[in-house]
């Protein structure tokens, strides 16, 4: 689950590197905001002990701390991307209300019980994080709910500057195995989105900014374009309509999550480049017999114009690392199953491929594939929230991935 809902430029290492700074405020972006349930948020003023344990069956159990949590708090992240190496980082988050005192102001501004959903809170943030190769990111973030949960502003303002391996397109190989790239920028990103009266559809535009400087450290001759790296500043406005109707937006057991969105790059913006990026997700839940659930994944990515090689879409897999496998077109598909083997814990097994065409859309050739498996515990049964590790393999690499809630992030 991503947690910033946001539509920067996805097909960019900057965005991989945000989610990790997402896992830190995802446990309570979305809380409440996904099942009744929420509504029947835990007594107030407990213990410590008792905001941990489940009175039930005396386990481990977050629903009351995420039910009453407020104001500031840190969040340590663990990063285990093969792309940029392992690191860590933390984020301080504010919390600007409780899910339980939402819970109250909704239950008095409909006494007759008439409440489809819970707003989550509002939350605002700083972040810092690195990698054992000289990656780095830092930056601040605010996430705004409004009117009941029908507008949603997401605003962020980060320096990333990640080290990695360039591979080349389908098109455009490399004559050596790969270049290191240091990427250095400052990005800007302003969304907000509204729902469509009182369905699960959202439609939204917003603006982004990104002034890179991307190196190629190599003293090799580069393909022409390639040129001698790239200082250039992209800027976009993005179109977005989305369509959620999970029931849970942690660890979903049915539902679909579809979401859309072109964004137009132009001079007039403060573009350097004119060129164009489109991209759908689509996630699909749905439980197949008792305590198995099947979700299924597919996700396209499209470029056209003059688009920097750093924002070209790339396969994303578990196992394989980020920006590996690059072209002008990418097609990512993916199966996930979940055996709730014991009411707190949870095996998935998984298994994908990829695809990447610089010719069109009838250029898709050879088949990326990766897959694993892992173990998840149940941290909040309020909520439905998940979390583990997972371990998977491509051709590329194994990693294994500290997963909270849903793995497909967005």
């Amino acid at each position: 689950m991503s947690v910033y809902r946001h539509s920067m430029n996805r097909n960019s290492i900057y965005l991989k590197l945000s989610c990790y700074a997402g896992i830190a405020w995802l446990m309570v972006n979305n809380a409440g905001a996904a099942s009744g349930a929420a509504m029947n948020v835990p007594s107030a003023n407990p213990s410590m002990k008792e905001m941990l344990t489940d009175p039930e069956d005396g386990m481990l159990d977050m629903s009351e701390w995420l039910s009453q949590a407020k104001g500031f708090f840190p969040v340590p992240m663990i990063i285990t991307e093969p792309a940029v190496g392992y690191g860590g980082g933390l984020t301080l988050i504010f919390i600007h209300d409780s899910i339980e005192n939402r819970a109250d102001e909704m239950k008095k501004r409909h006494p007759d019980g008439s409440i489809k959903r819970l707003p989550p809170p509002s939350v605002s943030g700083i972040f810092g994080l690195g990698t054992e190769n000289g990656t780095w990111a830092a930056g601040g973030f605010h996430k705004g709910i409004w009117k009941e949960d029908t507008i949603r502003y997401t605003g962020v303002y980060a320096h990333i500057a990640p080290n990695y391996d360039f591979y080349g397109t389908p098109d455009s190989p490399l004559p050596m195995e790969s270049i290191p790239v240091s990427f250095d920028s400052d990005v800007l990103f302003q969304q907000v989105v509204f729902r469509l009266g009182d369905s699960d559809f959202f439609a939204g535009t917003g603006y982004s900014y990104m002034n890179a400087d991307a190196k190629l450290n190599t003293d090799r001759p580069l393909p022409p374009f390639l040129g001698n790296g790239a200082e250039i500043t992209s800027a976009s406005i993005p179109f977005i309509l989305e369509y959620d109707s999970r029931d849970n937006m942690f660890t979903p057991d049915r539902g679909l999550n579809s979401y859309l969105q072109w964004s137009y790059f132009d001079e007039w913006l403060a573009s350097d480049n004119r060129f164009d990026l489109v991209w759908f997700k689509n996630r699909y839940w749905h439980p197949v017999v008792e305590n198995w659930v099947l979700g299924l994944r597919i996700d396209g990515e499209f470029s056209s114009g003059d688009i920097p090689f750093y924002m070209k879409p790339f396969v994303h897999l578990r196992g394989m690392p980020a920006m590996r496998r690059q072209g002008d077109h990418a097609i990512t598909a993916e199966a996930e199953l979940r055996w709730d083997f014991n009411p707190r814990w949870s095996a998935v097994g998984f298994a994908g491929a990829g695809w990447t065409s610089d010719d069109g859309l009838g250029g898709f050739g050879e088949a990326y594939p990766a897959g694993g498996f892992g173990l998840r515990y149940l941290f909040s049964k309020v909520y439905q929230l998940r979390a583990g590790i997972d371990v998977a393999f491509s051709e590329d690499e194994s990693a294994f991935y500290i997963t909270t809630g849903n793995a497909w992030k967005r």
